[in-house]
C-alpha cells in the first residue's frame, strides 16, 4: 500500500525551527504566523533586562542548510532570494533578519536584510537577489549580543540617518561656538542657545557613538545631574544653563570621539555605502562629492579647538558659515588626517 511521504524540505524545516529554539535565550519569546509563504516565518520579541518584555519585535526568515561553507573571509553567500520578497523585507515595519541554519553541526547564522540593502546587496537589476553572513554571526554569547545590538540600531535607523545628514552638514559650525566656549569666563553662564546647539550635536552623538562606533557614550542626563550638583554645592539658584566651565569640560570628553563618529558617517556616505546613500540623500552625496567638508583636516583641531589662529579668528560667530576653499586642492590629501 502508499501513503503519503513527508518530503525532505519539510523535515528540514521543522529541524530548522528545532534548532533555532534550542539556541535562543530562554526568556525571548516566539511569536509564530500562520501564513509563512510571504518571507516571513516568525516574529521574535527580544526581552529586555529584568525580563522587561517592552515589544522588541524583529522579523525572521528560516532556511535550512545540511551544511554551511564559509570562504577564507568568514562569508557565506545565501542566494536565490527574489526581488519582490526583498521588497516586502524592506517595506515591514520592524527589522528583518535572515537565518540561516546549519542542520549538521546545529549552528544558527544570522544576517540583517537592512544591512544587506545599504551595502549594495539589491540594487542588481535581476529576478533574484543574494545576502551575505558572517561567520562570528551567530547565537553564541557573543554573536547574540551582536544581535541585539544590530537590531537595536536597525530599529532606530532613520534617527541614525538623520544623525549622520545633519552632523556632518553642520559640523563647520560647531568649531566657532567650541572657540566661542573655550574663551569665556569659567563661572559665566552660557546663553540657552548656544548650550542648545551644544546638546543638539551632543544627541547626534550618542547615536552615531553607539552604533556606528559600537561605544557607550554618557548620556545627556550625566551633565545635567553633574550642573545641579555643582549648583547645591555653591548654594547657587537652579539655572537650566550650564557654566561655561561644565561646557568646556563636556566639549574636552566628546568633541574628538564626535569627529570620530562623523568621520565614520563620511565614510559610509561617499564610500562603503555611497549607492545607497546617493539614492536616499542625493543631495547630501553631491555636496561631499564636490567639496569634503574641512572636518576631515587637523586644520579645524588648531584653528577652533586649540586656537592657533588667534588673528583670524577674533570674531569666531563670522565663520559659522564659512566654506574653506582655500583648502579645495589638497583636501584629498588630508583626508581623515
Amino acid at each position: 500500500m502508499e501513503y503519503p511521504k513527508r518530503v525532505e524540505s519539510h523535515i528540514a524545516e521543522s529541524v530548522s525551527f528545532k534548532i533555532l529554539s534550542s539556541v535562543l535565550p530562554d526568556e525571548w519569546i516566539v511569536r509564530e504566523i500562520q501564513e509563512r509563504d510571504y518571507g516571513v516565518d516568525l516574529y521574535l520579541e527580544i526581552v529586555g533586562g529584568n525580563k522587561q518584555v517592552t515589544g522588541n519585535l524583529v522579523a525572521l526568515q528560516i532556511k535550512g542548510h545540511k551544511s554551511i561553507k564559509f570562504n577564507k573571509f568568514d562569508k557565506f553567500t545565501y542566494g536565490g532570494i527574489k526581488k519582490s520578497t526583498i521588497n516586502y523585507w524592506l517595506g515591514l515595519p520592524v527589522p528583518v533578519f535572515l537565518i540561516v541554519v546549519s542542520i549538521n553541526d546545529e549552528k544558527v547564522y544570522w544576517s540583517s536584510v537592512e544591512n544587506n540593502n545599504r551595502n549594495g546587496k539589491f540594487f542588481k537589476n535581476t529576478k533574484t537577489l543574494s545576502m551575505t553572513l558572517d561567520a562570528t554571526n551567530d547565537f553564541s554569547n557573543i554573536g547574540t549580543m551582536a544581535f541585539k545590538i544590530t537590531y537595536y540600531r536597525e530599529k532606530r535607523w532613520n534617527e541614525i540617518e538623520n544623525a549622520i545628514e545633519k552632523s556632518i552638514m553642520s559640523y563647520n559650525t560647531i568649531g566657532p561656538l567650541v572657540l566661542m566656549c573655550k574663551r569665556a569666563n569659567n563661572n559665566d553662564l552660557c546663553s540657552s542657545t548656544i548650550q542648545y546647539i551644544i546638546i543638539q550635536h551632543y544627541e547626534y552623538f550618542t547615536l552615531l557613538y553607539r552604533y556606528l562606533l559600537n561605544e557607550k557614550p554618557k548620556r545627556l542626563s550625566y551633565w545635567y545631574d553633574k550642573h545641579a550638583k555643582y549648583l547645591k554645592e555653591i548654594n547657587a539658584k537652579k539655572p537650566l544653563t550650564f557654566s561655561f566651565k561644565l561646557l568646556k569640560e563636556m566639549i574636552n570628553y566628546f568633541i574628538w570621539k564626535y569627529r570620530d563618529c562623523i568621520l565614520a558617517g563620511y565614510t559610509l556616505v561617499t564610500k562603503t555605502q555611497k549607492e545607497y546613500f546617493s539614492r536616499k540623500f542625493p543631495y547630501l552625496y553631491a555636496h561631499l562629492t564636490a567639496r569634503p567638508h574641512t572636518f576631515v583636516m587637523e586644520d579645524w583641531s588648531a584653528r577652533f579647538f586649540f586656537d592657533e589662529y588667534e588673528n583670524e579668528t577674533q570674531n569666531p560667530k563670522a565663520l559659522f558659515f564659512q566654506d574653506f576653499t582655500e583648502f579645495d586642492s589638497i583636501l584629498d590629501d588630508l583626508l581623515k588626517s
